[in-house]
């Protein structure tokens, strides 16, 4: 049964009230705002019927102090008082009250107008019970502005796709069975959750939105559901963060004995299919196509350059030059004909340390040298780069094919293009 507050200084008039709403709800009879105020420390009811006109505090000063605390200030107030000015009316309606009845009231009509606010409120209730599920649902995969933008239209859960220009983000754990195999079955789900949970709050954090989690890789997309005009910087920004903190989560893992993680990433920009797709029953926001596919491809491929964080001349295109990132070769992966310049991504200009950046000046002028069949000039200059940087991965990559190109010289028709024929 409802509870409702009766709030008038008049004996009669509460009487009345209170003989209209017994047997239909529960109802406390106050003579004053002040009373009000003390039992609902104690009792929260559903709906207050509240005169205006009352000595020490008003009905107008009264909801303004209700509106003011944060644990009643939704209990709907339904002004019931002898003032009939419509200014009066305004005022009452203008502070928050739900309705503004006049006396002397009809008993039915003022029951029917109770029952409709409080089947309005239980309504709402409703409705906000099952946002608060969905936001909580959804902001396992979304940030928060994508998850505010969805509820204001679930139209945005229907069952379809469509082509979006967006950024895709893949990460894989190096060795990941290596580093597990030693693991209980708890221990592995700890890390996993550890880790997850800390790369995917940085994928939120730069707006984007986690499509899946496949063992230890997360895939993930930005630009959709929310339009983002800097949607490739910030999926960049994002692999830079991982690799950054990457070192914290390892810190923690090596105090349980646990091997160190190395996670590799993938990044491409382009033209894909993103919607929700499946069945009415069960669907996943995800996204697809070949731009989608060379991002994956691209996390994989850090293997053979000893990288980390691999990325398409599409993404690179599109970061206004924010980033410290170095030219790779021209790669042609498998599904995919047409192809692409990669770069390793590095870090952003402005945190990067100027030994970094005279690393990525020498290994271009050493990786133009290689472009030209210059071999022996290429070959001096990665060294130097080793210098700097002792164990750098490309530069001991392209040292392997200058050496080998100088014994056995590609054709004369080579164009540079390096094909790789696994996934």
């Amino acid at each position: 049964m409802k509870t409702i507050f009766i709030v008038d200084d008049n004996d009669t008039n509460l009487m009345m009230a209170k003989t209209a709403l017994d047997g239909l709800y529960k109802t406390y009879a106050l003579p004053s705002a002040e009373k009000m105020f003390k039992l609902a420390e104690k009792i929260i009811p559903d709906l207050i019927l509240l005169d205006v006109d009352m000595p020490e505090m008003d009905g107008y000063e009264a909801i303004k102090i209700l509106k003011s605390k944060q644990d009643i200030k939704d209990i709907p107030v339904i002004f019931l008082t002898a003032k009939t000015e419509s200014e009066d009316e305004l005022e009452g309606l203008s502070l928050g009250a739900i309705d503004y009845i006049t006396k002397p009231f009809k008993p039915l009509l003022l029951l029917k107008r109770i029952e409709v606010h409080l089947l309005v409120q239980e309504q709402q209730k409703t409705l906000q019970y099952f946002n608060d599920h969905l936001r909580k649902a959804l902001s396992a995969y979304l940030s928060d502005d994508v998850v505010d933008e969805i509820i204001a239209d679930p139209t945005r859960l229907q069952l379809g796709g469509v082509k979006r220009h967006m950024t895709a983000l893949f990460t894989d754990i190096r060795n990941f069975v290596g580093i597990a195999e030693p693991l209980t079955p708890e221990q592995l789900v700890e890390l996993l959750n550890y880790y997850l949970s800390v790369m995917s709050d940085i994928v939120l954090e730069q707006k984007g939105t986690i499509d899946k989690y496949v063992g230890d890789a997360i895939v993930s997309f930005f630009g959709a559901p929310m339009e983002l005009s800097d949607h490739a910087l910030r999926a960049c920004n994002a692999a830079i963060i991982m690799k950054r903190l990457e070192g914290e989560i390892n810190r923690t893992i090596a105090e349980k004995g646990i091997s160190p993680i190395i996670t590799r990433i993938g990044i491409n920009t382009g033209e894909m299919v993103v919607g929700n797709m499946g069945t009415a029953k069960k669907m996943n926001y995800t996204m697809s196509g070949n731009a989608v596919n060379l991002a994956a491809r691209l996390e994989g491929i850090n293997k053979q350059y000893r990288t980390c964080v691999l990325c398409s001349e599409h993404t690179i295109k599109e970061t206004d030059g924010k980033l410290l990132s170095r030219r790779l070769d021209m790669i042609r992966v498998v599904g995919i004909n047409e192809p692409v310049r990669i770069y390793e991504v590095l870090e952003t200009n402005v945190d990067a340390p100027p030994v970094l950046h005279d690393m990525v000046h020498l290994f271009h002028q050493a990786l133009s040298f290689f472009e030209s069949r210059r071999w022996e000039e290429a070959e001096k200059i990665f060294y130097q780069v080793l210098d700097i940087s002792p164990g750098d991965g490309p530069s001991l990559v392209f040292l392997d094919r200058c050496r080998e190109y100088r014994q056995n010289p590609p054709a004369d028709d080579w164009d540079g293009v390096f094909n790789f024929t696994e996934k």
